[in-house]
């Protein structure tokens, strides 16, 4: 099968204006069919940097100010600061109508260095066939439901408490994009919004959380069947929590790093 693009299956659309690209706010790259999911927005917004410049993605961080409802029109206005030899720096303003949505910085660029490190090690955990899929308890078409999640257990031998045996502040989920959807930055930004989903596994009582920024840093674009989350959320305090979570493929490759704070409030 051909690999679909990531921004294609957003619904992300170029205008006659190299400069300008727009997403349609639809249910399946939403939340709960309310209003638009953050790492859609993110990605939608890494995918019309990398097609305007030229240049893929090395870091991009998102500031979430407001929110796209469904049934709305999000515009992505994207302009280059500074475009050298090798860098681009650049951002994106995402706006439904004179309300500002989103805000993205990034830099963007490859330089030829023949000097490939990794220092962490993926975690150790059972096949994704192996272990429990991760039930969505919407009523609501939401992006979550587009992907196949499995809580990542460890193996039995390596079972060192937590929600999934990797420790007391680690939450580990495989995941799986939708059919078809290939490897990209924009694929990697979806993957790295889920900082949210693990604060809310570890916290002491229900809570709801909604992200303030993401920030997204890339090793690697390389097709992987399933993506390993490993999800490290640092605590919560004055009513935000903080957190960040790696990306690996399934070879033990890491492909990115990504950190989040949130809003947090109790559950109603």
């Amino acid at each position: 099968m051909t690999d679909i693009d990531a921004s294609d299956w957003l619904g992300l659309q170029p205008t006659h204006n190299p400069m300008r690209w727009y997403l349609p706010v639809t249910p399946k790259v939403s939340v709960r069919s309310k209003f638009l999911f953050g790492g859609a927005g993110l990605g939608a917004a890494t995918a019309a940097l990398e097609a305007t410049t030229g240049r893929p993605v090395v870091w991009a961080t998102a500031q979430y100010l407001s929110y796209a409802q469904v049934g709305s029109v999000m515009d992505l206005d994207v302009t280059v600061s500074v475009s050298g030899r090798r860098t681009t720096q650049a951002r994106v303003i995402g706006h439904v109508g004179d309300d500002e949505i989103i805000t993205v910085i990034a830099a963007l660029g490859q330089r030829d260095l023949d000097l490939t490190e990794e220092w962490p090690s993926m975690p150790a955990a059972l096949p994704p066939d192996q272990c429990r899929e991760r039930e969505h308890h919407y009523g609501a078409e939401s992006l979550g439901q587009h992907l196949d999640q499995r809580w990542a257990t460890a193996p039995a031998e390596q079972h060192i408490g937590g929600p999934t045996g990797h420790g007391r502040g680690t939450v580990c989920v495989w995941a799986r994009p939708p059919s078809g959807v290939g490897p990209s930055a924009t694929t990697l930004a979806i993957l790295g919004d889920w900082v949210p989903m693990g604060i809310g596994t570890l916290a002491g009582r229900p809570i709801s959380s909604n992200s303030l920024d993401n920030t997204l840093r890339i090793l690697n674009v390389l097709p992987s069947d399933w993506y390993l989350l490993e999800i490290e959320p640092a605590g919560i305090s004055n009513g935000f929590g903080h957190g960040q979570l790696r990306i690996w493929g399934d070879d033990g490759t890491l492909h990115a790093i990504a950190s989040q704070s949130v809003l947090v409030r109790s559950r109603k």
